[in-house]
């Protein structure tokens, strides 16, 4: 749903790559249903280390959100915003639901917990038990699958910004066969992917190979 913005209310403005980590934020943006715009970076011409752009986030990492004078960075935080900030798309619980703890434990367990997981898992790095903060991979790789395959998504049949984040890590895991070929995971990963909202963002993000 990438429009151009009203000069009266700006719309939200990602600066995006493609096949990154950026494309949670795409995808979360076409949840909530709301006009925004897109700024394509170039990663292989090292567009997110030019001047302009590190004024704006000065790691030089994609994505990055723009709404209005705030600026927001790393993947999870964006979902969050975005989940609390549009309330009518329903993709957080409210902070009085009893819902929002394990919320809140999904969201952060994904960049928090899967992702150096994950990593360890691929580069055959053991890291000692007393130095990772993040557990064992085949102890993440279980606790996931409980959860994916236990309903439709994280919290039951209610999608939030949660299965965003895991989800697209889950997605990635599978392609990159960092994940066993767990049928939860599969499952999970096709529920996801008949989201409407999903599509469009893989639409979007294969757009870009044309707009760089």
């Amino acid at each position: 749903m990438a429009q151009g913005a009203s000069p009266a209310a700006p719309s939200p403005r990602l600066f995006h790559a493609r096949r990154s980590r950026s494309f949670r934020a795409l995808w979360m943006l076409e949840e909530l249903a709301v006009p925004y715009q897109i700024d394509y970076l170039d990663l292989g011409k090292g567009e997110q280390k030019a001047p302009g752009f590190l004024a704006i986030n000065p790691s030089g990492k994609v994505p990055t959100l723009l709404d209005g004078d705030v600026v927001i960075s790393e993947s999870g935080a964006i979902c969050a915003y975005l989940a609390d900030r549009y309330p009518a798309a329903r993709l957080a619980p409210h902070l009085d639901s009893p819902a929002r703890g394990a919320y809140l434990k999904w969201l952060f367990y994904a960049a928090g917990c899967m992702e150096p997981a994950l990593t360890d898992h691929a580069l055959k790095r053991a890291t000692p038990p007393a130095q990772s903060a993040w557990g064992e991979y085949d102890a993440m790789v279980v606790i996931v699958a409980g959860a994916v395959g236990r309903d439709r998504y994280l919290l039951g049949d209610w999608f939030t910004a949660a299965d965003v984040m895991v989800g697209s890590i889950v997605r990635f895991g599978l392609a990159m066969k960092l994940l066993p070929p767990r049928d939860e995971f599969a499952g999970y990963v096709e529920r996801l992917a008949q989201r409407p909202a999903f599509q469009q963002a893989l639409a979007s993000d294969m757009a870009s190979r044309t707009a760089q």
